[in-house]
């Protein structure tokens, strides 16, 4: 794809529009200005024709001329050296005798008239030309108005006009700002360069090359912990191996709870090792595939595999509704999915409790919930159960890993499952739901 300027973006619009701008003011103010100038022009025009028709003892007829002019804005005077007036263009003005020479301002009447004096050269004649103050401001008014109301009306159309053509101009700053904003930090991916401004492609290398060392610092992180997990549960097999060897009945008591204390450790050790390890797999997509898949039978196996834990607490295990039910998923992430919120139920449920599964047909998605008669979540806790080694009693520390949820909450993300977790209304424990999208073809069976 062609690469482009943002730069010349910006200039391909906004110079058709300046000069836009230019044509619809010049055109604006000529009109409003060109009456007034030529009301003014004409009536100049009359009274210097009238004064030169008088030289010759002729007179200028005004039947051409609008009558809306007013030609009493204008004197014209001339006098002899004695002061004799020899002519005047009208007997409504009264001039000083005694003039300077140049321009001053007189008063006849209730009139303040611009009065300029020139000398003759030749003659010792003088020639008074006048205009009334308030048509000088008048025509000084309409040439500001003329050009002001224009100049303000393209300012601010000027103002939402830049507005729009910069905003236009920068979409593709925005069209990377959102690209970026709905950027997976799993998948970071790269950002394409083709249809990138050239003023952007050197800022999209450096991204990319960003995110280059970013997936690698990751990778590295979670084989790191693939392989510490490797290495942990190993040795804390063999410990535990040693330890069942040993006759615990044989002990006496202070030993035998000592023994008790480090069989513990070592299962939670091993248990924490499962876990970091499980957890470093979520982010390695090359295993992951996605396909149709019919949600009854892993919630059914899933039920089947804790089934024994269940018993050795005396807990009622049930699967209350189910429906068979397709969607879009991987098997084994649904099956971790399942086993830790299982799992996690198991351990928050006191013994002879009850926890159950629902699969259950809401129109549009399918919903898992998995319920139990445990103390539940407190709602100011429920946006950080997924959290990383969050517990909500941190004293009760065998209760697990606190990394089960946050496996839950990763697989979930990556399989587009919406999941939540509430109050259960009928055993008044923890509830976690679990939203599916249909498949095209879904066929439900009772």
């Amino acid at each position: 794809m062609t690469q482009f300027s943002i730069r010349n973006r910006l200039l391909s619009f906004m110079v058709p529009l300046l000069l836009v701008v230019w044509g619809i003011f010049s055109a604006v103010v000529y009109s409003l200005t060109q009456d007034e100038l030529q009301e003014s022009h004409v009536a100049q025009a009359f009274q210097l024709a009238k004064a030169l028709a008088n030289l010759s003892n002729d007179r200028v007829s005004s039947f051409l001329i609008d009558e809306a002019h007013v030609f009493e804005d204008y004197y014209v005077e001339i006098r002899a050296s004695d002061g004799k007036v020899l002519y005047k263009s009208s007997q409504m003005v009264a001039v000083p005798k005694e003039l300077k020479t140049g321009m001053q301002e007189v008063r006849s009447g209730e009139k303040d008239w611009i009065i300029w004096t020139f000398p003759g050269e030749d003659t010792d004649q003088t020639y008074i030309v006048g205009i009334y103050v308030g048509e000088a401001r008048d025509i000084l008014r309409q040439t500001v108005l003329g050009v002001s109301l224009p100049l303000a009306i393209v300012f601010v159309f000027s103002i939402f006009a830049t507005i729009y053509i910069v905003k236009r101009g920068l979409d593709p700053l925005t069209s990377l700002s959102q690209s970026l904003k709905v950027q997976e930090p799993e998948k970071l991916g790269k950002l394409e360069t083709g249809n990138q401004p050239t003023e952007l492609v050197p800022i999209v290398r450096s991204l990319n090359s960003l995110f280059d060392r970013i997936e690698d610092h990751l990778e590295r992180e979670q084989r790191f912990i693939d392989d510490a997990a490797h290495e942990i549960r190993t040795p804390l097999t063999v410990v535990k191996a040693q330890c069942q060897v040993i006759e615990r009945d044989k002990l006496d008591e202070a030993t035998r709870q000592r023994f008790d204390n480090i069989m513990k450790g070592v299962d939670r050790a091993t248990y924490l090792a499962a876990k970091l390890l499980e957890h470093a797999r979520t982010g390695q997509d090359q295993n992951m595939v996605q396909k149709e898949q019919d949600l009854l039978p892993i919630l059914q196996q899933s039920l089947a595999q804790q089934a024994h834990l269940a018993d050795a607490k005396g807990i009622e295990l049930q699967l209350l509704r189910a429906a068979h039910a397709k969607t879009i998923v991987d098997a084994d992430d649904l099956g971790t999915i399942l086993s830790n919120l299982i799992g996690n139920a198991l351990r928050h449920t006191p013994e002879n409790g009850q926890i159950s599964a629902i699969l259950r047909d809401e129109g549009e998605c399918w919903t898992i919930c998995i319920e139990d008669s445990g103390p539940g979540i407190q709602e100011a806790y429920r946006d950080k159960v997924f959290e990383r080694f969050f517990s909500q009693n941190p004293a009760q520390s065998d209760r697990g890993a606190g990394l089960g949820l946050s496996i839950v909450r990763s697989l979930s993300k990556r399989n587009g499952i919406e999941i939540s977790v509430a109050e259960s209304e009928s055993l008044g424990g923890a509830s976690f739901s679990l939203k599916f999208k249909k498949s095209n073809d879904t066929q439900t069976m009772m």
